[in-house]
């Protein structure tokens, strides 16, 4: 008789088989998954027909990217199938409604059987994945591989709202400086410490998402080290609207000297390097009683510059031989802070005064928020309305369309209440009342559905309308000292039937020959219902639509193919153009005394100019009209008005003691497109509750208050045309409010004036 007790060893033996039969294929899965990450890039593979070995994969610079901001996807491959020119590289990304984009990859640079890609590339939406597309074919077969990677293990994302700080060179303490003094940065500001040099774009719109680069220059084989594209990128980024902070030392001369590879950056010319014995004027500006801790054999060296731009914030030295050590200057439409001194080397590394000195240069860049009067504002909340930047309420105010009427719940509540009263006691009691059997309701109550649907569509058509309207803001910025040409251009188009368009815009009257332009999806600023770092994604297009890069060696193009646009919704969409401004003449503006100015007006431009006025400074001057390719001149006792009170009032009665206070909830393009261009002069966020950091580049109130002034115009037609597959939409079908700013320079009285403001 066998016995019942359980044999304890086999049920051991067994849990243990057991054990390894289940681990065992994890732990190898594990191994299998790990492995590939030594040896490939992040991310999976979809289909890997070419059998591909990614060695890089590397998105924005020094791990950062911003969100709506043209950035760069850096791609390195292993393969000899991609040497032929036929073969084709692609990355799909998500734009800021979550509908894919395809963006084709420029020609490679081949080393041996590696090629290595340089991608433009706009991502749309925080938690998304970038999928890069191969392409081949051979023999009429065609082999594709797709590996896809989520964003955040590339690179951080950065909020469209927030600020971007690229750091270049040693660390200047600006980052401590800024939690240290809790300014209204501290929490919006993203500080990324550039340690390879190869992550600098070849391009410069593909730094478009950095708000200002930090940069610490005493290392001339660092400059070095960098290609020429690397540098001219960071220049034109600079004049198309950059801001930098650049400091110097001891090796000055070997970097902003005569045809030195940062000359173009100094706002002045270079003499030579001094040794600084004393600071007190820079002790001074911090009001501090600590000095520049340094022994007597080792001055401070100073880069001296000659004939400065700009505003000189501290100087040492008596009027007649002063030497700048801080100069603020415009640099086309761009700003550069100019230290003379290396902010992060001894003996300035080491002065208790660096921080309150870094903290003055932020209170200049920062748009802190006064409480006190924004307490006046109406609102309690600006995330009430689903935008905390300008740029949100130029969307909103973009999104209205004539003859597109919204439909509210309630109508539509009432209309289902009246179909289902029509389709059953309306059906039953027309029946009785007419006499007819109740077998008629197989005749009666597919009409009254019929006849419902046509009623119900008919009055959709004639709510939504049945033509594609445009909404068109375009701003041109011409800069007379830098002889460049830029533009910004917001449209929204609305589409009356779910199909695709091709959408280009074209210049007709902006005064460059050799044009270049981007046109591209423009994203909300947020989190917000539809912003860019909601978790939500919106469409279900599975099919990507193409922004279609020609590039040649003189200009650089980009226009959308086959854009997908649902019935009777909108798509936003910008542009940004620019180019070398057409042979132009002028004499700089002269500055009298209290910072009122003289001068010829000219307009280099073939369109007429009206309701114009000349900011510089504290003061405005009304111009009724500037001729096209015509003039007009500012003289001696013209009517000044205030600066600020012109942007807060312009349409409030003048015997009105406050200023305007903003509606946030506003749609008035011109009215908002005035306090866009100048944000800041109308006293930034404590005016508006709104900051301007999507696309600050737009605002040039930093220009006005320093050795600029500023001319904004209205224009009567657009100086640009957008065209839908291949023709420019009915002017009867668009709304458009186009501006010319002209930024003309200011000669100072004296030097010694300047030293006084």
């Amino acid at each position: 008789m066998r016995s019942s007790t359980p044999n304890y060893f086999s049920l051991c033996l067994l849990a243990t088989l057991g054990f390894l039969l289940v681990v065992s294929p994890s732990l190898h899965a594990q191994s299998e998954e790990s492995a590939p990450a030594q040896t490939d890039a992040a991310g999976y593979w979809v289909a890997n027909e070419h059998e591909l070995k990614i060695q890089m994969f590397e998105l924005g610079i020094a791990g950062h990217f911003k969100l709506g901001s043209w950035t760069e996807v850096r791609l390195h491959v292993q393969s000899e199938e991609f040497m032929d020119p036929q073969s084709k590289v692609s990355i799909i990304a998500l734009d800021s409604d979550g509908v894919p984009t395809e963006i084709l990859a420029p020609y490679p640079k081949h080393v041996g059987d590696n090629s290595f890609y340089r991608i433009p590339v706009k991502i749309g939406r925080r938690d998304s994945n970038l999928k890069i597309k191969f392409t081949t074919q051979q023999e009429g077969v065609e082999k594709t591989s797709i590996r896809e990677v989520p964003v955040s293990q590339l690179a951080k994302p950065v909020a469209a709202s927030n600020r971007l700080f690229l750091q270049i060179g040693p660390d200047i303490g600006l980052a401590e400086a800024l939690n240290r003094y809790a300014s209204d940065l501290s929490d919006s500001t993203t500080f990324a410490s550039l340690n390879n040099l190869s992550q600098l774009p070849n391009q410069w719109f593909q730094l478009e998402g950095v708000d200002h680069i930090v940069w610490s220059a005493n290392d001339p084989a660092q400059i070095s080290a960098m290609q020429p594209e690397q540098l001219a990128a960071i220049e034109k980024w600079l004049k198309l609207g950059g801001k930098m902070t650049l400091s110097v030392g001891d090796q000055s001369a070997e970097l902003i000297g005569s045809d030195k590879p940062l000359a173009p950056f100094c706002p002045g010319t270079f003499r030579e390097v001094q040794q600084l014995r004393s600071t007190t004027e820079l002790e001074a500006l911090i009001n501090t009683v600590a000095h520049v801790d340094r022994p007597v054999e080792k001055p401070l060296p100073i880069a001296v510059v000659q004939d400065p731009s700009g505003i000189i914030l501290v100087q040492e030295g008596s009027r007649q031989a002063s030497t700048p050590l801080w100069i603020r200057s415009a640099n086309g439409f761009g700003m550069v802070e100019f230290f003379a001194f290396d902010l992060s080397a001894k003996p300035i590394a080491d002065w208790p005064g660096r921080d309150p000195l870094l903290k003055l240069l932020l209170d200049g860049i920062s748009d802190r928020l006064d409480e006190s009067k924004v307490s006046m504002q109406s609102g309690s909340s600006v995330a009430h309305f689903g935008y905390t930047d300008i740029a949100g309420q130029l969307r909103l105010a973009l999104d209205q369309f004539p003859g597109v009427r919204s439909v509210s719940f309630f109508l539509i509540g009432a209309i289902i209440i009246v179909y289902l009263a029509l389709i059953g006691p309306g059906d039953y009691f027309f029946l009785r009342k007419v006499g007819l059997r109740m077998e008629w309701t197989w005749v009666t109550f597919p009409a009254v559905i019929l006849l419902a649907s046509v009623g119900i569509w008919s009055l959709a058509t004639w709510w939504k309308g049945t033509s594609l309207k445009m909404n068109h803001v375009e701003v041109v910025d011409i800069d007379l000292q830098s002889q460049l040409v830029r533009s910004t251009t917001w449209f929204h188009l609305f589409s009356p039937q779910s199909r695709r368009y091709e959408v280009d815009l074209q210049p007709v009257s902006v005064p460059s020959s050799n044009w270049n332009q981007l046109v591209s999806w423009q994203g909300l600023a947020g989190s917000g219902l539809g912003g860019m770092s909601a978790r939500q994604s919106i469409s279900t297009l599975p099919t990507p639509y193409d922004i279609d890069f020609q590039q040649t060696n003189e200009t650089t193009q980009a226009s959308l193919q086959e854009l997908p646009i649902q019935i009777w919704s909108s798509k936003t969409l910008m542009g940004r153009g620019w180019g070398s401004l057409n042979e132009t003449e002028y004499e700089p503006l002269s500055e009298r005394e209290s910072q009122l100015v003289e001068g010829l007006l000219i307009n280099p431009t073939d369109m007429e100019l009206t309701d114009c006025y000349l900011f510089h400074g504290r003061w405005a001057y009304f111009v009724a009209k500037l001729p096209a390719n015509g003039s007009a001149r500012i003289v001696p006792g013209q009517s000044a008005q205030n600066t600020e009170k012109v942007l807060k009032r312009r349409r409030v009665q003048e015997s009105t003691d406050g200023g305007e206070l903003w509606d946030r909830q506003s749609t008035d393009v011109q009215r908002i497109m005035e306090i866009t261009m100048f944000h800041s002069a109308a006293g930034g966020r404590s005016y508006s509750s709104l900051t301007n950091r999507f696309q600050s580049y737009v605002d040039l109130s930093s220009h006005i208050a320093g050795d600029r002034a500023v001319l904004v115009g209205k224009v009567k037609n657009p100086p640009s045309k957008v065209q839908v597959d291949g023709q420019p939409v009915d002017d009867a079908q668009a709304q458009s409010w186009s501006y010319v700013r002209i930024i003309y320079p200011v000669q100072k009285r004296s030097p010694s004036e300047i030293a006084q403001r």
